[in-house]
């Protein structure tokens, strides 16, 4: 068995965090096309050539899902989807950036706290993720999509 270093470990993380941010970001758009009204799949066609990222998709959600008074999520939970919008942009074109020039980065305070704080994200995620997940399943469930 391989013993991964921390620089190993950090990529092994932020690869998963990245795939689960892709995972919760497809399981609303796909919970949006689901909410519209009309042809599934051509919903889901449109979503996907229309919203370009997790942010906008969590926008539109937040906006539909009000849109008749009875929304499904909480505003604190659209508080949450856009505050790990946020992060996912900060993993995705920024959290590498206060270390990757130092040659000895590995040794570096900045490096270890990035590994600490993605490490932190990555578990949190898994259980929004999971989260995201059922609500998914109960949101195409209840509008007779699935």
């Amino acid at each position: 068995m391989e013993i991964l270093d921390d620089f190993d470990r950090f990529k092994h993380t932020l690869g998963e965090t990245i795939m689960l941010y892709q995972f919760m970001e497809n399981d609303l758009k796909l919970i949006y096309a689901g909410m519209l009204s009309g042809d599934y799949s051509k919903n889901i066609e449109h979503v996907r050539s229309t919203f370009k990222g997790l942010g906008q998709v969590i926008l539109a959600l937040e906006e539909l899902d009000n849109c008749d008074g009875n929304p499904y999520f909480s505003r604190e939970t659209y508080a949450l989807l856009n505050k790990l919008a946020r992060q996912r942009n900060f993993y995705c074109h920024q959290c590498c950036m206060d270390f990757c020039y130092d040659p000895y980065f590995r040794e570096s305070v900045e490096f270890q706290d990035a590994l600490q704080s993605l490490t932190r994200t990555n578990t949190t995620l898994k259980t929004i993720q999971a989260e995201t997940e059922k609500h998914r399943v109960a949101i195409l469930t209840k509008f007779n999509r699935i």
